[in-house]
């Protein structure tokens, strides 16, 4: 005749073997504040050791699928948490509180997993060396005069550049494999990107993505790359290699956004290289538009009549989706960049601008 299981001993198994896992949890979450507090230790071991070849296995899982399995995941992470929200809700109407206990720990224990691969699968380059020290870059000794020169030949640029550009004759698919190569072959300017994977898709569904307000993204757990099918084309090069160099190995937004900048204006397309001083005239803008508008003015009305119709045309796109969606992902999206070596949220993307100053300061006689 069998006994039958001790339901209090059953419960006591789970919560030991929780309490176990938890801890365990804990104590690399220790050793990982630990590491990252030395950016030539996450450099040296993590971005260039560990991260190229870990890059494979997602690469190999997710890169070859043609579509989105990261929002996939999202979407299904986001229903099975609102059933067991449901669940957990009902069992503490019911006052069941040792069913209660062991879901809460196995919600801690869920969250520290995800929070812990989120570092180890990618989120660890937003420790490391920043790229102004790897290329020598004098970000603190930039003058008002050296800003101005700058933006001075920037306008006459982009207004050249788009005097000459043929908007019918934007292929994005075309762009999007083009631009792929040439960041796989890049590694004498950019040493520090790794190249295990350089793949770019189109989100799950692009209008969602335009009501998030979102051009592009990375997913940090399956290392993919999205770039918004929706949002106007002229910047789409510029929003590429952006995400592309997220995926390469870089955390930082204004870093990627230079990386950008740097790659597409040595290329021969005039698409490429308008993108570049387009998206980076409105970058050295910016602070103008704060500091001194009737200077800022200045340097709108410089524009050519075609590159102001980009920029309006643009902003009559992202007017449509703006709302309460956006100011929410907004908000969250900032608080993420605060938390992860970012304290300028989601100011940090315009410090572009310094590192584009100091670079011609640094190349340019």
């Amino acid at each position: 005749m069998r006994t039958r299981a001790n339901p209090n001993s059953t419960y006591e198994r789970n919560i030991r073997s929780h309490l176990l896992v938890l801890g365990i949890g804990i104590v690399l979450l220790g050793l990982l504040g630990w590491f990252k507090r030395d950016p030539l230790l996450v450099e040296k071991y993590y971005s260039m050791s560990f991260y190229p070849i870990f890059s494979y296995v997602s690469a190999s899982v997710f890169g070859w699928v043609p579509f989105s399995v990261g929002d996939l995941f999202y979407g299904i992470f986001i229903v099975v948490g609102v059933v067991q929200t449901g669940k957990l809700l009902v069992r503490l109407v019911k006052r069941d509180w040792k069913g209660v206990s062991v879901r809460g720990l196995r919600f801690l224990i869920v969250c520290l997993g995800a929070y812990l691969y989120f570092y180890i699968n990618w989120g660890l380059h937003y420790y490391r060396i920043p790229l102004q020290q790897q290329l020598h870059l004098p970000v603190d000794r930039i003058d008002r005069s050296d800003y101005i020169a700058v933006l001075d030949r920037y306008v006459s640029e982009v207004n050249a550049l788009r005097s000459q550009l043929d908007t019918q004759q934007l292929d994005v698919p075309r762009a999007r494999i083009e631009l792929e190569d040439i960041m796989k072959n890049n590694e004498a300017d950019f040493p520090m990107l790794s190249r295990t994977q350089v793949h770019a898709k189109e989100p799950l569904s692009n209008t969602l993505a335009s009501y998030l307000t979102v051009t592009g993204y990375l997913n940090p757990f399956t290392q993919e790359v999205h770039v918004n099918g929706k949002a106007p084309k002229i910047a789409y090069p510029f929003t590429l290699i952006h995400e592309l160099s997220h995926q390469m190995g870089i955390g930082f937004e204004d870093e990627c956004n230079f990386i950008a900048f740097l790659v597409l204006r040595e290329q021969d397309s005039i698409w490429y290289r308008y993108a570049a001083y387009y998206e980076t005239i409105q970058y050295l803008l910016r602070p103008l538009y704060y500091e001194d508008k009737s200077l800022y003015q200045k340097y709108v009305n410089q524009l050519s009549e075609e590159v102001k119709n980009d920029m309006k045309q643009e902003r009559l796109f992202w007017t449509r989706y703006r709302g309460p969606i956006d100011d929410l992902t907004s908000m969250f999206y900032g608080k993420y960049l605060q938390h992860n070596n970012q304290p300028e949220g989601l100011a940090r993307y315009s410090l572009m601008n310094r590192l584009v100053v100091a670079w011609e300061k640094t190349h340019t006689r």
